[in-house]
């Protein structure tokens, strides 16, 4: 049975940031985190005027967004990413919730970045390297009262496809899975929000398949892994935008 969000949560106290909010399942977690009321939701967004549309959108459901802001980031420009971190730092200061969505772009991945995909061998794929990452960062926050989780919404019915431009074999897999087994937006929404604004759930560290704790691959526990990818990764950052 699919999960299903409270009508009760109350974010009134919380800064959140929520990443790739202008489109698809974004879209609709913007929705649900605006109807909670939050002190602060901040929306980073490449294209403007996209972001003044999701403005529009909210604004219908209440009247007004004076507790939503966008802000110009562009998450494929590591040097963006650094300057609205500390734009954020500097204006804002205090964080309760950031939600990293971001929709696949399965054509444009690019395959010559080999080596940053080595530290896991034969186990590579995107999605296992989010869980290992969050596990590692879960790991080092563990005395901080952090908590992460990592997510598979599910199969989305929403524009992903509008990323990929002609015939390949991975746009065809993923539009027809969509097709045959797809879920709305607003349910993958859900069952993104759902373990994070659930009161019951405190574990870090945790995954989570369309909205349910699951017990991800082995190779996820493998400290030693786990090290090598986030050291990797520390080195594509600091080429990209310089040491923080």
């Amino acid at each position: 049975m699919p999960v299903k969000l409270s009508d009760n949560y109350d974010l009134s106290k919380y800064v959140i940031i929520l990443t790739g909010a202008t489109d698809g399942i974004g879209k609709e977690m913007a929705k649900f985190l605006f109807g909670f009321n939050p002190k602060r939701l901040i929306i980073p967004a490449r294209n403007k005027e996209k972001g003044n549309k999701l403005l529009e959108y909210l604004k219908s459901s209440k009247g007004h967004t004076d507790n939503v802001e966008v802000w110009e980031m562009d998450l494929a420009d590591l040097q963006s990413v650094k300057n609205f971190a500390n734009k954020f730092i500097n204006e804002v200061g205090e964080l309760h919730m950031l939600i990293n969505n971001a929709e696949i772009d399965f054509d444009n991945l690019n395959l010559e970045k080999g080596a940053y995909w080595n530290p896991l061998k034969g186990y590579a794929n995107t999605k296992l390297m989010n869980i290992i990452i969050c596990k590692e960062l879960s790991r080092m926050l563990q005395n901080d009262h952090i908590t992460t989780y990592s997510h598979n919404p599910g199969v989305i019915l929403t524009n992903i496809s509008h990323l990929n431009t002609g015939f390949s074999i991975s746009t065809l897999t993923i539009n027809t899975l969509a097709r045959l087994f797809g879920i709305t937006a607003e349910q993958g929404a859900t069952n993104v929000l759902y373990p994070a604004l659930s009161l019951e759930n405190k574990e870090t560290g945790k995954y989570y398949d369309e909205g349910i704790e699951q017990e991800p691959n082995k190779v996820a526990y493998d400290e030693e892994i786990a090290k090598k990818l986030w050291s990797v990764e520390e080195r594509f950052r600091n080429i990209h935008v310089g040491v923080a």
